[in-house]
């Protein structure tokens, strides 16, 4: 009886190369301030700034992902979603504000007291 010769399993592959591109702190930096900027809308004088640089960040990591020298796509979709949602809460926060001042809540609750 003879035994059968070792198996060492299937031929290897192709080696695995680096990533796409490296990761560009651009992107990063960008997520980053998109996520700040967000809860700091209620500060406004910080917040948009914060949203703005996020943007700005964010656009810049993408096209560099675009163009393949970054790697994190991802990251900068999400800062410039993040950064876009706190800019249009800080518009609705300046429209809600607008509204609410110009509107005359004293007459207002006077013709709907119920006594």
């Amino acid at each position: 009886m003879t035994t059968p010769p070792p198996y060492y399993g299937p031929p290897p592959g192709q080696p695995v190369g680096p990533p796409g591109g490296q990761q560009n702190t651009q992107g990063l930096i960008g997520m980053i301030l998109g996520i700040v900027s967000i809860p700091m809308v209620c500060c406004f004088y910080i917040g948009v700034p914060i949203a703005i640089a996020g943007v700005v960040l964010s656009w810049l990591g993408l096209q560099k992902a675009k163009t393949g020298q970054a790697s994190n796509r991802g990251q900068a979709v999400a800062g410039l979603a993040c950064s876009g949602a706190a800019i249009v809460l800080a518009i609705g926060l300046v429209i809600l504000s607008i509204v609410a001042n110009s509107f005359d809540w004293q007459t207002w609750l006077e013709n709907n007291r119920t006594n």
